[in-house]
């Protein structure tokens, strides 16, 4: 399960698990969702004290992945054909999923249009 807030007019295009990124020497297998403004990354939150009680059997609760960082479509410069996303400010950023490069370029291309018009 997933909570996040989506901005005005902005809708998911997709949710992929289990995908692996790389930013200089941090890596990291993570859920990642594209929408058509932001790609979010997200995981679950470690330090909820309700997860203590989850593991002891002291309660039970839905756990839920959360956004821990976010790009702004607008701030790829673009995506290469091996998988990575060149920022405009900042450090690249590895991935390996195929689908998710072609939705991310495609999204990419659309926000220029939108942001020429």
């Amino acid at each position: 399960m997933y909570n996040f807030s989506l901005l005005k007019n902005e809708k998911v295009i997709d949710v992929f698990d289990d995908i692996w990124v790389s930013q200089n020497e941090n890596e990291k297998m993570t859920t990642v969702a594209l929408t058509n403004q932001r790609l979010l990354f997200l995981d679950y939150n470690n330090n909820d004290p309700r997860d203590n009680l989850r593991i002891g059997r002291g309660m039970e609760y839905i756990r839920y992945k959360e956004v821990y960082h976010s790009i702004m479509l607008q701030d790829i410069k673009d995506v290469t054909d091996v998988y990575i996303l060149n920022l405009k400010k900042g450090c690249d950023i590895k991935f390996d999923n195929e689908e998710l490069c072609n939705l991310i370029k495609k999204e990419i291309k659309n926000v220029a249009n939108d942001n020429a018009s």
